[in-house]
């Protein structure tokens, strides 16, 4: 394995350029796009760190930018070739009117449609809204694999979306629910991510993640890093 840990969710488009220049060469970074110009950077950056990178429109952009650019986005995520459709799904923290809900679930169903086409798995973006975003992904009849970014829901949450055909990804920050989430979920469900740099500052924080993993299952770190980086490989469709 030429990596010792991949982190499967950072944006390295909000990246310093220095900090593109020194990444720990242990770690696999999955770079995300969450809006038009996200995307547009994010692959740039991993076409030329040759790294796995993901394509989406995230629901706070609906918020922020509204949907009428919608087949412009689509277009640009269509002409490349990401390893999946994220980070997409449905926020009620940003969102705070009927109008912003209905622009979300607008876009989030584009974004599925799209994923369905390019025959690609979704990452998932859930803020305040994880039971909401599974319904909505029981009602249009989604059946590829999903990945639920950040997740910060309950566990019986985190064990429907498993049985659905999800995986769960864990970040570095404890919380009482997301130890119950670990403890609960099988180890081949589970990858790590930092979310960086958001909610730590580098991909180097995915160590912490992948620790706080093996110390609730009580496994060395090693297995934790290694399964957690398989994990990822497999859902990705990449070499590790």
């Amino acid at each position: 394995m030429g990596f010792s840990f991949v982190d499967s969710h950072c944006h390295l488009d909000s990246f310093k350029k220095k900090q593109l220049e020194e990444l720990p060469e242990d770690i696999l970074p999955v770079t995300s796009g969450y809006s038009h110009k996200s995307n547009v950077k994010n692959v740039e950056i991993a076409k030329e760190l040759k790294i796995p990178f993901c394509l989406g429109i995230a629901p706070q952009t609906a918020v922020f930018d509204g949907i009428e650019k919608i087949p412009e986005w689509e277009g640009f995520i269509r002409s490349q070739t990401p390893n999946a459709i994220g980070e997409i799904g449905l926020d009620y923290h940003w969102g705070k009117e009927e109008k912003h809900f209905e622009d979300e679930k607008a876009l989030f169903e584009r974004m599925l449609a799209l994923a369905e086409e390019m025959d690609l798995p979704i990452v998932l973006h859930t803020r305040k809204a994880e039971e909401k975003v599974l319904d909505a992904l029981d009602s249009y009849g989604w059946k590829k694999p999903f990945m639920m970014h950040f997740f910060s829901g309950e566990a019986e949450t985190a064990k429907r979306a498993v049985k659905m055909g999800g995986i769960i990804s864990i970040p570095p920050l404890h919380s009482k629910d997301r130890r119950k989430t670990i403890e609960s979920i099988p180890l081949e469900k589970l990858v790590a991510e930092t979310d960086a740099p958001y909610i730590t500052r580098g991909i180097e924080g995915v160590r912490d993640a992948v620790q706080y993993i093996a110390e609730v299952k009580n496994i060395p770190p090693e297995k934790a890093a290694k399964a957690t980086a398989q994990n990822s490989a497999t859902f990705f469709k990449f070499e590790l």
